[in-house]
């Protein structure tokens, strides 16, 4: 059986002519710092694109365009990657080349529409039933394997989540224990699982295991508060 990697379509940020650009570089009131964030001079076009991001970050700018003029190598494509800076990685930047648009095997308007598409992001809020705690248990029981021979297979999971207000134990089923292990759950982490679903999502480790080390790349959550069953609003960026 042959296993093929499926790469990521999303363009490498590699070292280029702009890739020093960390953001605008204003201040607090929106006003250009001469030298600052990989930038320098064009005060007033900073100030501008400042003042475009705020209408974005408002969300007053949907169904308008932005048209940068000047002549070459005046900074039009440092202003607006320095603008995509400033809005962070939630906005998505597609930024494309005339060279992009040119070919014998795709027609202009479809590389156009593919681009659109790509700077498009949807975010979708839904509310889903979730049991969500620190784990205290985590018990696979195994059954003989089905097909015979000396291997065992794991019939279910029995996982306990503890809250602030209280705990549950819950009987999962085998697939949801390959879920755990994919997100390497153990005792003492924070995770939620979708009831519907089944899609199992680690949180991070409980803040009271915080003192362990001095030092380590563990994130720390406190413990969720209410019942371990519970609504949850989640919001997927896509």
């Amino acid at each position: 059986m042959k296993v093929e990697e499926v790469k990521s379509i999303v363009k490498t940020q590699r070292i280029s002519a702009h890739s020093h650009i960390k953001g605008l570089g204003l201040d607090e009131n929106g006003f250009a710092i001469q030298a600052a964030a990989g930038l320098v001079g064009q005060e007033q076009a900073r100030e501008a694109a400042g003042v475009v991001v705020d209408m974005i970050r408002s969300k007053k700018m949907a169904g308008r365009a932005i048209l940068l003029a000047g002549p070459p190598g005046t900074g039009k494509t440092a202003i607006a990657l320095a603008t995509a800076q400033e809005l962070g990685n939630k906005v998505p930047f597609c930024p494309m080349v005339g060279s992009e648009v040119y070919s014998s095997e795709i027609k202009k308007t479809e590389v156009l529409m593919e681009n659109f598409r790509r700077a498009i992001g949807l975010r979708i809020r839904e509310t889903k039933e979730v049991y969500e705690g620190e784990v205290s248990e985590l018990t696979p029981v195994e059954t003989e394997s089905p097909a015979g021979g000396y291997g065992k297979t794991v019939s279910h999971v029995i996982i306990t989540l503890r809250t602030a207000k209280g705990s549950k134990q819950l009987k999962l089923d085998p697939s949801i224990y390959e879920a755990l292990q994919k997100e390497k759950v153990e005792v003492g982490d924070v995770i939620y699982i979708e009831a519907t679903s089944g899609a199992v999502k680690r949180q991070g480790r409980s803040d009271a295991y915080a003192t362990e080390f001095d030092l380590e790349a563990e994130e720390y959550v406190p413990l969720p508060k209410g019942e371990v069953h519970k609504k949850k609003e989640v919001v997927q960026v896509t």
